[in-house]
C-alpha cells in the first residue's frame, strides 16, 4: 500500500509540475530569453515573463519557480539566476533582490550543480530530488535550447519533499489503523460465520456421503444408488457441493441406462459421417465426383503405377461458350449448360468415375470397360456434343460443345497420373484451339 500509493502522489505531482513547466515555456521567448541570459540586460519580453511566472507563484501551491543556469568552471562552481519568481507580498515584504545574473555562491554545493547540469542537458523534462540552503525539494526541470541548440538555461518548479513524505505518512498510518481495526473485526466474524455456513454442515454432508458410499460398495443394481439428502441450504460452497452429491447419485442411476442409447447414436453419428464425407468429395451443381475427390484417386493410381499395374486413359474436357451463355441469359441457366453438359459425359462414361475440376473443365478417368471401349467412347462424346451444338431447336444453354483431349498411360514416359494429366491438357487445349480456326 504505502508503494502504490508513493508512486501514486508522485505521479500526481509530475504531472502538476509537468503542466505548469508547459504553461510557463508558451510563454517563453526562447530567443529573446537566451539573449538576455548572454548580455545580462532585461528586455521587455524578460519583465513580461517574469511578471507572468509571479502570477503562477500567486495561483499554484509551490515553493519555487525559477529559471537558472549552472556554471561549472575548473575555479568556479556556482548558480547562475535569470529569473526567481514570488508572490506579490513577497517582493513587498521580504524581496530576495535575485536579478538577472546574480549569482548564488554558497546556496548549492558541487553534486547538486552537477546534479542540475546533468539534467539541463538532456532533450526532455526530467524529475530529481535535490538539497539546498532553502530546504529538500523535489525538482522538475525542464532545458531551455536556443536556435543554435544550446541548452542555454533550466526552467525549474520546486514542491517541499517534506509535503510529499507527510501525505504519505498521515495515509500510510490512518490505512493501517484501519486495517487493523477491520482485521479484528474480520476475524471474529469469520469464526462465527464458519461454525454456522460451514463446519456443521460439512459434518452433516459428511455423514450422508459415508452413509451413501457403504450403501453402493459393489452395487449392480442402479436403482439402489440412493442418496441421503442432508438438505443443506448455507447458500455457499457447501450446499453447492451437497448439491452435487445428490446430482451424481442420480446420474449414477441413469448411466447405465444411457448406454444402450449413447451406443445407438454413435451408430447414427458414423453414419451422419460417412455421408458428410460422400458430400465433402461432390461437385455440388453437377453431383460428380470434385477436385478434392480427384487428389485421392491420382494418389491410388500413382500407387498403381509405381506396382506397375496401372492400365488407364484421361479424358479432359474443357466446356466452350460458358462465358457467353452466362452473358447473355444469367448464371442460372449457365450452371443448366454446365449440368447438361456434364450429364452426357456421365450417361456415356457410365462405368468411369468423372470430376468437375474446375468452373468448366471435367475429366474422365477411364479404367478396366471403359479403356477397353475407349475410343468408341470418345467418339459417342464427340458426336453427342456436337448433335447438341447443332440443333437449333433447342435454347442456346442446351446447345452443349467442349473441346475433348486423350492421354492414354504410357509405362515408357509417364512417371505418374499428372504426366497424363498434362498430355490430356495439351490434347484438349489444342483442340479448343482448332475449333476457333475452324469458326473463324
Amino acid at each position: 500500500m504505502y508503494s502504490t500509493y508513493t508512486t501514486s502522489i508522485y505521479q500526481s505531482y509530475n504531472r502538476r509540475m509537468l503542466d505548469i513547466l508547459n504553461y510557463v515555456d508558451s510563454h517563453i521567448d526562447v530567443e529573446d530569453l537566451s539573449e538576455c541570459v548572454e548580455s545580462g540586460e532585461e528586455s521587455e519580453k524578460f519583465t513580461a515573463l517574469m511578471a507572468f511566472m509571479d502570477s503562477i507563484m500567486e495561483d499554484f501551491n509551490i515553493h519555487y519557480l525559477y529559471i537558472v543556469r549552472p556554471v561549472l568552471e575548473d575555479d568556479r562552481m556556482v548558480m547562475m539566476n535569470v529569473i526567481s519568481a514570488d508572490t506579490a507580498i513577497g517582493r513587498e515584504t521580504d524581496p530576495d533582490g535575485y536579478y538577472l545574473g546574480f549569482v548564488l555562491e554558497d546556496v548549492y554545493d558541487r553534486e547538486t550543480l552537477e546534479l542540475y547540469q546533468q539534467h539541463l542537458d538532456m532533450d526532455e523534462i526530467s524529475y530529481f530530488k535535490n538539497f539546498s540552503s532553502w530546504g529538500y525539494d523535489y525538482t522538475a526541470l525542464k532545458p531551455l535550447i536556443n536556435a543554435d541548440g544550446e541548452h542555454f538555461a533550466a526552467l525549474c518548479v520546486d514542491i517541499e519533499v517534506d509535503d510529499v513524505q507527510r501525505a504519505i505518512k498521515t495515509y500510510t498510518v490512518f490505512n493501517v489503523i484501519l486495517i487493523v481495526v477491520l482485521g479484528i473485526m474480520f476475524v471474529t466474524l469469520f469464526i462465527l460465520w464458519m461454525n454456522r455456513n460451514i463446519t456443521e454442515p460439512l459434518v452433516r454432508l459428511e455423514k450422508s456421503v459415508v452413509s451413501f458410499a457403504e450403501r453402493s460398495h459393489e452395487q449392480t443394481n442402479p436403482d439402489l444408488l440412493s442418496y441421503d439428502d442432508p438438505h443443506i441450504h448455507t447458500k455457499n460452497e457447501v450446499e453447492s457441493l451437497s448439491n452435487a452429491v445428490n446430482l451424481m447419485s442420480i446420474d449414477m442411476r441413469n448411466y447405465v441406462r444411457n448406454i444402450i442409447a449413447a451406443e445407438d447414436r454413435v451408430r447414427d453419428m458414423k453414419n451422419q459421417v460417412t455421408h458428410m464425407d460422400m458430400l465433402a468429395y461432390q461437385d455440388a451443381l453437377t453431383h460428380v465426383k470434385n477436385k478434392a475427390w480427384y487428389d485421392k484417386i491420382e494418389e491410388r493410381v500413382n500407387a498403381d503405377i509405381e506396382a506397375g499395374k496401372a492400365r488407364f486413359a484421361i479424358l479432359m474436357a474443357d466446356l466452350n461458350n460458358l462465358k457467353k451463355i452466362n452473358d447473355n441469359y444469367g448464371h442460372e441457366h449457365g450452371n443448366d449448360y454446365i449440368f447438361g453438359a456434364c450429364h452426357i459425359i456421365c450417361v456415356i462414361f457410365d462405368h468411369s468415375p468423372v470430376f468437375r475440376i474446375g468452373g468448366d473443365e471435367f475429366v474422365v478417368l477411364m479404367e478396366n470397360r471403359d479403356y477397353d471401349d475407349k475410343d468408341k467412347l470418345i467418339e459417342e462424346l464427340k458426336l453427342a456434343y456436337e448433335e447438341t451444338s447443332k440443333d437449333e431447336s433447342k435454347e442456346p444453354w442446351e446447345r452443349y460443345s467442349s473441346a475433348i483431349g486423350v492421354a492414354v498411360f504410357d509405362s515408357a514416359v509417364d512417371k505418374c497420373m499428372n504426366d497424363v494429366f498434362k498430355r490430356a491438357d495439351e490434347a484438349m487445349y489444342k483442340h479448343k484451339q482448332e475449333s476457333k480456326m475452324a469458326r473463324e
